[in-house]
């Protein structure tokens, strides 16, 4: 037989990173609460569609930054872009209140990230250290987008008695909290806005 050319091997995908698969679990149960319960709460297609991805956006930013303490950027992009988008199609009967509702949003969001900057930045100059991550301000505008400057305010709420009772069982099973020791507050933040944003949606119900 003659000499045949060996074909090229195929390249298979590098495998993902932990760091990627991680996320990308995170996002498939975020995705598949938010289809699951919208519905439950009397969602329409497109608020069981909005559910799900912003479950899937929050629910991948709470896996990595609990075992990494990063808040991953690409996460808070979509969570934003399909915040305003949400709020475009919320507010659509005309076009005029679609932007107005657009704007709010950005509103929203800038607020809610300039809260935490300022936050961000007191505690620095108090304390002489980083209470809070730049990932955590992305986070607060993603949140103030969805939610406004009130239903953020409460998933702060939410997040910050969680945070308390997640320090106080460490530091009972370890005897105490020591100074340098940190807590991923995205991580408990950021299903907070989600759940926020089902508990804002009670007109489903009733549509």
């Amino acid at each position: 037989m003659g000499n045949e050319h060996a074909r090229p091997r195929l390249s298979l995908p590098r495998r993902l990173a932990p760091s990627a698969r991680r996320q990308l679990v995170g996002a498939a149960a975020g995705g598949l609460a938010g289809a699951v319960a919208a519905p439950a709460l009397g969602a329409d297609p497109a608020g069981t569609l909005a559910a799900s991805i912003l479950g899937a956006a929050m629910f991948a930013i709470a896996f990595e930054d609990a075992l990494r303490l990063r808040v991953p950027d690409r996460w808070v992009a979509l969570a934003v872009f399909a915040g305003l988008a949400w709020a475009g199609v919320a507010g659509a009967h005309e076009v005029a209140a679609m932007f107005e509702a657009v704007a709010g949003a950005l509103l929203g969001g800038a607020v809610c990230a300039a809260a935490f900057l300022l936050l961000r930045e007191g505690f620095y100059r108090l304390r002489g250290l980083d209470g809070l991550g730049m990932g955590d301000v992305k986070l607060a505008a993603a949140g103030g987008v969805w939610l406004g400057w009130h239903g953020f305010a409460v998933a702060v709420l939410a997040a910050a008695a969680a945070g308390i009772a997640v320090v106080g069982l460490r530091a009972l099973r370890a005897g105490g909290w020591r100074r340098e020791q940190r807590l991923s507050f995205g991580a408990l933040l950021a299903p907070a806005i989600w759940c926020a944003w089902l508990s804002q949606q009670g007109g489903w119900a009733g549509a």
